[in-house]
């Protein structure tokens, strides 16, 4: 087998093609820009832009399956502010990706959504019969873009299978988590005692063995799925974990939610005013009090599918790999 993983010099693309080399599968890997460290196994293609469809139709020739992770994920400042930035890339990308491997009879398109295609927020979970809402302008690019690709594939022999996976954590990662690893290894009091959530998580290593998983399956697939690992946590237990798993003392203090939802309005208005990121927003707010945690049975029946790696070892590697 031949995969082509786009995006493949990012934060899972870097652990996936790790793993498909590992396999022994023929692997080939798209970057944006600056030069990946040479890779034993892995056939490196630039890819400037997702919208060059004769780059695209040579990327994807003689491979038998694609791994879309290419996008752009969750930006500073009001989602809002980013919407066509986010419909160009994530939509209109992963249609112009679909649409060369249909042309390719690729046999196999896996694209990496986002639980934020179906909410960003819940108090109940979130499984695969939950009405996708986004709230947000990345969530409505990717459910967006899963439209675009279900249409590209209407009557094309390609079979597809779309992944939505809460916040990926893991070494390396450099988005929300990592700014909280920060905040922990300042030593700074966090004001997130009072909070009482829920939300899920999912380790790299887990998303990379799913992945895996569906590119093995023999049936056809044809279908959209939520994904999470069992790694749950409310905002106050993530954090005394992630200290501990870093040798760091959690300091936590009882600030009510209220309070600081107060200060994420305080956030967007300076945004409004400005035209400058504050930092923190009532998106960012809204990730640290709200619950979300997701119910991934469905994927777990279909592809017998269980996480080899636990969430209390998942934060120990975390850990392990930033006190090195």
């Amino acid at each position: 087998m031949r995969v082509l993983v786009t995006g493949g010099s990012g934060f899972v693309g870097t652990i996936l093609l790790r793993r498909l080399v590992g396999e022994g599968l023929a692997v080939r890997a798209t970057y944006r820009r600056g030069d990946p460290l040479p890779q034993r196994g892995v056939e490196w293609w630039p890819l400037p832009s997702l919208h060059d469809e004769s780059r695209l139709a040579a990327a994807v020739a003689e491979c038998d399956a694609v791994v879309h992770l290419a996008g752009l994920a969750h930006q500073p400042g009001r989602a809002a502010d980013h919407a066509a930035k986010f419909r160009r890339i994530n939509t209109e990308g992963t249609r112009l990706m679909a649409q060369a491997a249909a042309r390719s009879s690729v046999r196999r398109f896996v694209f990496i959504s986002s639980i934020a295609a179906v909410c960003t927020r819940s108090d109940a979970p979130v499984d695969d019969r939950t009405p996708a809402a986004p709230t947000d302008a990345y969530g409505r690019s990717k459910l967006e873009a899963e439209e675009a690709l279900i249409a590209e594939f209407a009557g094309a022999a390609t079979d597809w299978c779309i992944l939505r996976p809460p916040l990926v954590y893991g070494p390396g990662n450099k988005g929300n988590l990592r700014r909280l690893l920060q905040l922990i290894g300042s030593g700074a009091p966090l004001p997130f005692a009072s909070i009482h959530n829920r939300r899920s998580f999912m380790f790299v290593d887990n998303l990379v063995d799913a992945l895996l998983c569906v590119l093995r399956h023999e049936q056809v697939v044809r279908s959209t799925y939520v994904l999470c690992d069992g790694s749950d946590f409310s905002t106050p237990e993530l954090v005394r974990a992630l200290a501990a798993a870093t040798g760091r003392r959690a300091r936590l203090l009882a600030v009510p939610v209220s309070v600081l939802r107060a200060v994420g309005r305080a956030g967007d208005a300076v945004h409004s005013l400005l035209g400058r990121s504050p930092g923190i927003d009532s998106s960012m707010v809204d990730r640290l009090v709200g619950s979300l945690t997701v119910d991934a049975t469905r994927f777990r029946r279909s592809f017998d599918w269980r996480p080899r790696v636990g969430p209390l070892q998942a934060l120990e590697q975390l850990g392990e790999s930033l006190r090195r």
